[in-house]
């Protein structure tokens, strides 16, 4: 599959995973956000301070180190409304990046 330019734009990796695990190893340009921050934008006492750090506008990509935490942030995010790709684990997710970046390049 083909991406445009423009599609490659549109996405936003969302690393939830714990601070710490995020300062051993990132994906450059990602965006860390712990999965029980995330979760918390689900709940309807949330006062949207969590939620205003995702861009609506793009498609976001979640992981963690072993899929469990990306899995219940997703499910947080789409009950929001956003449009989520759940790639599960940060490998996953890394491959999928250089993909793009590649794709990227290409263009």
């Amino acid at each position: 599959m083909k991406l445009s330019k423009e599609e490659l734009e549109e996405y936003f990796f969302l690393d939830v995973r714990e601070e710490s695990e995020f300062e051993e190893e990132n994906i450059e340009g990602s965006f860390n956000l712990p999965s029980r921050k995330v979760r918390a934008i689900a709940t309807p006492t949330s006062l949207g301070f969590w939620e205003g750090k995702i861009p609506k506008d793009k498609t976001i990509v979640v992981y963690c180190a072993t899929g469990t935490r990306a899995r219940l942030a997703a499910e947080a995010l789409r009950k929001k409304k956003f449009k989520v790709l759940d790639l599960q684990t940060l490998e996953q997710a890394e491959d999928y990046y250089n993909a793009v970046k590649e794709k990227k390049h290409e263009r």
